[in-house]
């Protein structure tokens, strides 16, 4: 299987992005085509400046991940919850990215039409509030699985939170449990 990881946490040092690599690994000791694409290292401007209205001048990057996403069967992604959505640089690769006319299609009748069907996501994240919140409030993941990925006809199989981060049940043995039950998910 090839496997996609966007890793969408700016902080080369946070839970996300070592949980991020251990997926990785995790992935490839398995024999799957793997390719990692990390925002803590990656330079671009995530600001899609013109909406759709025309293209940025450096469409470089967004046109490499666009082929990254074309080749991949499952994407995975990793980010934590700040203010209820994820990190604005993984917001702008999405913006930047999952456009029209390659994710999907307006039509004149009003209907889109899913050009990314057949793929599949996972979607892992971290929270300081409790993970129930998000399921209750504004969640977060059903946005993921529904809004974004399901809109342009992913599926997405996997939908984790390991919320109270930092908290006082955030203990190493639960952020270990939390790494093998996303490594886990990996056919």
């Amino acid at each position: 299987m090839r496997i996609l990881v966007i890793q969408g946490h700016p902080d080369a040092d946070s839970f996300s992005h070592g949980n991020a690599l251990n997926y990785v690994n995790h992935a490839k000791s398995l024999g799957h085509e793997v390719e990692l694409i990390d925002l803590s290292n990656t330079t671009f401007d995530p600001v899609l400046r013109y909406g759709y209205r025309k293209h940025m001048e450096d469409e470089t990057f967004p046109k490499h991940v666009q082929e990254l996403v074309k080749n991949a069967d499952h994407i995975t992604f990793f980010f934590p919850i700040w203010w209820s959505a994820e990190p604005s640089v993984l917001k702008g690769l999405f913006d930047r990215v999952f456009t029209p006319k390659f994710a999907y299609i307006y039509h004149p009748n009003g209907k889109h039409e899913k050009l990314l069907t057949g793929k599949t996501a996972s979607v892992f994240t971290t929270s300081h509030g409790p993970a129930f919140f998000y399921k209750m409030f504004g969640n977060v993941l059903f946005r993921w699985k529904y809004l974004l990925l399901g809109y342009c006809g992913i599926k997405t199989t996997h939908c984790f939170d390991l919320g109270n981060m930092e908290g006082q049940q955030d203990i190493l043995e639960r952020r270990q449990k939390y790494i093998q039950k996303c490594a886990n998910t990996i056919k």
